[in-house]
């Protein structure tokens, strides 16, 4: 059986190119959000588990390729497959749905499946496009290989947890979610070698100044915050490869690929204690020079940890800040204050630098709640700063709060809105163009201060400050 796995992109072909260059200054002061480029770690997980079980398969990596329609009509002409399997967030479900098409015109005897987040969080809807057979719901690894196996032998797919489907007479068979795979080594190195590892180094230079990939190493996530569904598609059960494995897989990726650094994706990289001091002793003995950034919340910054990660080569943390409104921090449940945040990111700035994620227009906000956002990126002192406006997932808390008042219907979106960069009507006090307005005011803000930094320590490495 061949099996073709596609990543769809945020935006077709050239559309991404342009959108990248019109933002580049955006993107070089640290915004992730107005040009979407990260490697599909998740379909990279899934095709070296479909390879270890013998099935060929081949990634087509939409946003790293640059690919167009015609481009992807061609390749899939080419591969011929059997099953086609097509990744699916809620702000590309979409294009999702348009890639579904086109390969159901161009490999009409292929099956296609659906996974991601929103196909595991609205099954139903997706089943009902002609161009889609199957969903998978959650973690997808053993569910899409008990699948394909099922299907190449002509077995019944009636048993195999976490696949929905259309039944012979047309209706809908849904099924809960995959269960949970516990031990995450049981799972193979993501394979990088899927997709056009290339780009995204070079695109990490921009970001990161260094050249380096991200790596996904744990899953779940037993936090409340509201806007985030994170807990639908991998539960709230925290799981992390041993720091063994992940040092081995860091080890490898540096000699395959000459990466310098890392940047851990996950959630809260640093909540088990013990985890991390055996990762950071590992990482110290096998003496890779590997520099690496990790994510975490601010409430788990502990300066002790920090300087033994520092030791280990951290050179980064990215904080989860989201706003300075004390009103929003509790309707985002971050459980921490204002003050309370500057306090941990000073912290932080003691020792490594400092990035920081916000978000404005959340839900009931007015513009002294972006104000004070805004005010306290500016007294933070961090780094580098990225920036999005709330947009409504399915699955959040507060997804569902906008339902009970009326401001949104389920599964009824107007997906175009739902990228982080563009303001949702309706879901904040603040009107979308006046939001647009302050979100462009405060990511030129920051890119110039960005820029000016730059220039001082280029200007400080050349000696110009040598006698000032």
């Amino acid at each position: 059986m061949k099996i073709l796995l596609i990543n769809p992109a945020f935006y077709d072909g050239d559309a991404f190119k342009n959108r990248f260059d019109d933002y580049i200054d955006w993107i070089k002061g640290g915004n992730l959000y107005v040009a979407p480029f990260e490697p599909p770690l998740g379909l990279a997980y899934l095709s070296a588990f479909l390879k270890e079980r013998a099935f060929e398969v081949k990634l087509l990596d939409m946003q790293g390729l640059l690919m167009d329609s015609e481009e992807l009509v061609k390749n899939i002409a080419v591969y011929g497959p059997d099953l086609i399997g097509i990744t699916a967030m809620t702000p590309t479900i979409p294009e999702a749905l348009r890639v579904a098409e086109l390969a159901r015109k161009t490999s009409p005897g292929a099956r296609i499946v659906l996974g991601g987040v929103h196909p595991t969080l609205d099954p139903a809807s997706v089943l009902t496009s002609d161009n889609v057979d199957f969903v998978i719901r959650g973690e997808g690894e053993f569910a899409f290989a008990e699948l394909a196996s099922a299907l190449s032998t002509g077995l019944s797919v009636n048993s195999i947890a976490g696949v929905s489907y259309k039944d012979a007479d047309g209706s809908l068979v849904i099924k809960g979610k995959a269960p949970l795979i516990k031990d995450l080594n049981s799972l193979p190195m993501a394979d990088y070698e899927a997709f056009p590892i290339e780009r995204y180094i070079e695109h990490n230079r921009h970001l990161r100044s260094i050249r380096g990939i991200s790596m996904i190493i744990s899953r779940g996530c037993p936090f409340q915050c509201t806007f985030c569904a994170v807990h639908e598609t991998m539960g709230r059960t925290w799981r992390i490869k041993t720091a063994a494995q992940v040092v081995s897989e860091m080890v490898i990726l540096k000699e395959r690929h000459g990466i310098e650094g890392v940047w851990f994706k996950d959630s809260i990289f640093n909540l088990d204690k013990e985890w991390v001091k055996e990762f950071c002793r590992l990482l110290i003995e096998a003496d890779t020079g590997i520099q690496w950034q990790a994510l975490t919340r601010v409430d788990l910054i502990n300066e002790e940890q920090i300087i033994l990660m520092k030791q280990a080569g951290l050179t980064q943390l990215d904080l989860g800040i989201e706003t300075g409104s004390p009103k929003s921090l509790i309707r985002l449940k971050k459980g921490i204050t204002v003050e309370r945040i500057k306090e941990q990111v000073a912290i932080a700035k003691r020792h490594v630098k400092a990035f920081g994620f916000f978000m404005i227009g959340i839900p009931g906000e007015e513009e002294l709640d972006v104000q004070q956002t805004f005010e306290l990126a500016k007294v933070l002192n961090l780094d580098r700063w990225t920036w999005s406006i709330y947009s409504p997932l399915p699955g959040s808390a507060l997804y569902q709060d906008l339902i009970a008042e009326g401001k949104i219907e389920p599964f009824r979106l107007e997906f175009n809105q739902v990228h982080f960069t563009e303001a949702y009507e309706g879901v904040c006090d603040i009107p979308p163009l006046r939001l647009k307005e302050l979100y462009k005011e405060i990511n030129d803000y920051f890119y110039q201060l960005h820029a000016q930094t730059e220039c001082h320590d280029e200007c400080i490495d050349d000696g110009v400050y040598a006698n000032a």
